[in-house]
């Protein structure tokens, strides 16, 4: 990954971490913003193979997204910002980030059901959870933000193979 795609890549994660862990919410402002510059960065520094690039890359984000939030598993926000970042990073990347990310949502879910077992509820009731009914409580209306899970997704994606995962 180029290091002026990296940067913005940062900025975007960092941006959209910021947002989501303090409301639940990736603005529209934040993503659509990030998806425009990528496309205007991407053709002038390429031509029409880099807008070609771009807009495919904004596809692999948003459709396997758009597919976990058709079944109620994620917000449309997590769509428009994994599009985004596909703006950015290309398809290849971005597919990296989409298992990665689900990886680490699966690893959380775990970790919050294990909280839920009788010899841990007390510890993990002591946790606090700013994001709706506490899951150690179970029932409906439990949730995290997925950024938690795309963050270490992206390390995951950049340092990942240089530390042999």
């Amino acid at each position: 990954m180029e290091p002026w795609v990296a940067a913005a890549v940062f900025c975007l994660t960092a941006a959209g971490c910021w947002t989501d862990l303090r409301s639940m919410r990736i603005p529209n402002v934040l993503t659509a913003g990030f998806a425009a510059a990528g496309i205007v960065c991407h053709t002038a520094v390429s031509g029409w193979p880099g807008l070609e690039a771009a807009l495919a890359g904004g596809v692999a984000g948003a459709l396997p997204l758009w597919l976990l939030y058709r079944f109620g598993g994620l917000g449309a926000g997590d769509v428009k910002w994994f599009g985004a970042f596909g703006v950015w990073a290309g398809v290849s990347a971005t597919l990296q980030l989409t298992v990665y990310s689900i990886l680490a949502a699966g690893g959380i879910g775990g970790l919050l059901l294990l909280l839920r077992s009788p010899g841990l509820r007390r510890l993990g009731s002591r946790l606090p959870w700013p994001w709706g009914r506490h899951p150690v409580l179970g029932g409906k209306g439990a949730a995290f933000p997925f950024m938690l899970a795309v963050a270490p997704g992206l390390l995951w994606l950049w340092w990942g193979p240089a530390i042999g995962f």
